[in-house]
C-alpha cells in the first residue's frame, strides 16, 4: 500500500480543526480585568505632618488581571474556574497579598443551574459575596481605607487582615430575584489542629425587582499560643442591611458588628466595633454616576486595651464619567476623623499613613479607569 503524506497531513489537520471547533462550542477562557490609574493628595502623612502627593492603581477600582473559563458538561451542569491577579500600574508590578501572584482569587469547580455552584480554592468568603451585592454602595470595590473602613471588608485580622480567604470551599445559590444564600468553610493549615486558622462564613438574601436585603457573618480562629497553653482567639464579625432603587437613585444603609479577640495574650479584653453605614448611589445621566458614603465606627478596648475606645468617621464623595463602556475619569473626596482610644489605634494610623497626633486626613484622587 502507498503511503500518501500529503493526505495524510491534511486528515490530521482536518481533525483537528473539527476538534477545536467542538471544544469550542462547549467550552470558553477569557482574558479579562481592568487598568486604572490616580493621582493622589492626602495631608497629615508620617511624623513629619506633611502632604503626600503620589500616583497610585485606581482608588475606586483596583487594577486586576485575570482568566476565567467554563465548560458545559451538558445537562445543566458546567465546569468553571478564575485566576484573578491585583495590578499595580504604576509601577508594574502584578500580585501583592502574602506575596501571591493570583491574590485577589484563584479557583476551580462546578455549577449547576439547578442546584447552585460548589468552588475550591483562595476566594471570597460568603459574608464579602454579601457586603459587594447588597450592602456598600461602592461594593467593597475600593480596598482602600481612606474611603472604605476595614472593618467592612470582614478581614482576617489573624492574616495581614487579608479579605479573601485560602483553601476554602464555597457553595453558593444565587438567581436574579428571589432568594439568595451562601456558605463557605475554610481549612486550617497548622498540624495537630485543624481549628487553628480556619473560619466559616455565611450570607442570606432576598432579591427583589428594586430591592435588595441581605445578612451574613464569618468567624475566623487564631493561630497563637501563649506561654504552654494552646490559645484559639477569634475574630467574628456579622452583618445586615440592604439597598432600593427609586427611579435613578439607589441609598443604602447597613450595620456591622465585629469582635476581635487578643492574637498574642490571654485574657485581654475582646475589640468590639460597631459600624453603621448609610450611602446613595445616583445616576446623574447615562454617562455620569454620582456615589457617596458615611461610615461611622464606634470602638471599644481597641487593640484590646481595656478603656481604649473612641470613634472613626469616613464621608466619601465621588463621580465617575464614561468616555464609553469600557473608560472612565472618576474623582473622589475623602475625610475620616478619629476621637478618642482610634487617635492611639495602631492599625487604622498605619493604614491612613496618618500623623498619630493628627485626628483626621483629608485625601483627594483624580483618575482614569479602563475595563478589558
Amino acid at each position: 500500500m502507498q503511503f500518501n503524506s500529503k493526505k495524510m497531513v491534511l486528515t490530521v489537520v482536518a481533525s483537528a480543526s473539527a476538534l477545536m471547533a467542538q471544544a469550542q462550542q462547549q467550552s470558553n477562557v477569557e482574558i479579562y480585568g481592568q487598568v486604572g490609574l490616580s493621582v493622589t493628595s492626602k495631608n497629615h502623612q508620617s511624623a513629619t505632618d506633611a502632604k503626600l502627593t503620589e500616583m497610585a492603581t485606581n482608588t475606586i477600582n483596583v487594577s486586576h488581571l485575570g482568566f476565567r473559563g467554563r465548560e458545559d458538561l451538558g445537562d445543566g451542569l458546567s465546569a468553571l474556574f478564575r485566576l484573578e491577579a491585583s495590578m499595580a500600574p504604576d509601577a508594574g508590578l502584578v500580585g501583592k497579598t502574602n506575596g501571591a501572584f493570583f491574590d485577589r482569587q484563584s479557583y476551580v469547580g462546578l455549577n449547576s443551574n439547578r442546584w447552585g455552584s460548589v468552588t475550591l480554592g483562595r476566594q471570597f468568603h460568603a459574608l464579602i459575596d454579601r457586603t459587594i451585592r447588597t450592602l456598600d454602595v461602592y461594593h467593597v470595590a475600593p480596598a482602600n481605607a481612606h474611603v472604605v473602613p476595614f472593618a467592612l471588608y470582614g478581614v482576617n485580622r489573624y492574616s495581614g487582615n487579608d479579605n479573601r480567604s485560602n483553601r476554602t470551599i464555597k457553595y453558593r445559590m444565587d438567581r436574579s430575584t428571589g432568594l439568595q444564600a451562601g456558605v463557605s468553610y475554610s481549612l486550617g493549615s497548622v498540624a495537630g489542629s485543624e481549628s487553628k486558622g480556619s473560619s466559616y462564613s455565611y450570607d442570606l438574601a432576598y432579591v427583589g425587582s428594586d430591592f435588595n436585603v441581605g445578612a451574613g457573618l464569618v468567624s475566623y480562629n487564631g493561630l497563637n499560643t501563649v506561654g504552654t497553653t494552646a490559645v484559639l482567639p477569634k475574630h467574628e464579625m456579622w452583618a445586615i442591611g440592604g439597598s432600593m432603587k427609586f427611579g435613578t437613585l439607589t441609598p443604602y444603609v447597613a450595620y456591622y458588628n465585629s469582635t476581635l479577640d487578643s492574637a498574642t495574650t490571654a485574657g485581654l479584653k475582646t475589640q468590639v466595633n460597631k459600624i453603621t453605614s448609610v450611602g446613595a448611589a445616583w445616576r446623574a445621566d447615562p454617562a455620569v454616576v454620582v456615589r457617596a458614603g458615611y461610615y461611622t465606627d464606634k470602638g471599644t478596648d481597641l487593640n484590646n486595651v481595656a478603656g481604649r475606645n473612641g470613634k472613626k468617621d469616613t464621608v466619601v464623595v465621588s463621580a465617575e464619567y464614561f468616555l464609553s463602556k469600557r473608560t472612565s475619569l472618576n474623582a473622589i473626596l475623602a475625610n475620616n476623623h478619629l476621637t478618642g482610644g482610634y487617635m492611639q489605634e495602631t492599625l487604622y494610623t498605619a493604614a491612613l499613613g496618618r500623623n498619630p497626633t493628627a485626628s483626621g486626613v483629608q485625601f483627594y484622587s483624580l483618575g482614569i479607569n479602563h475595563q478589558f
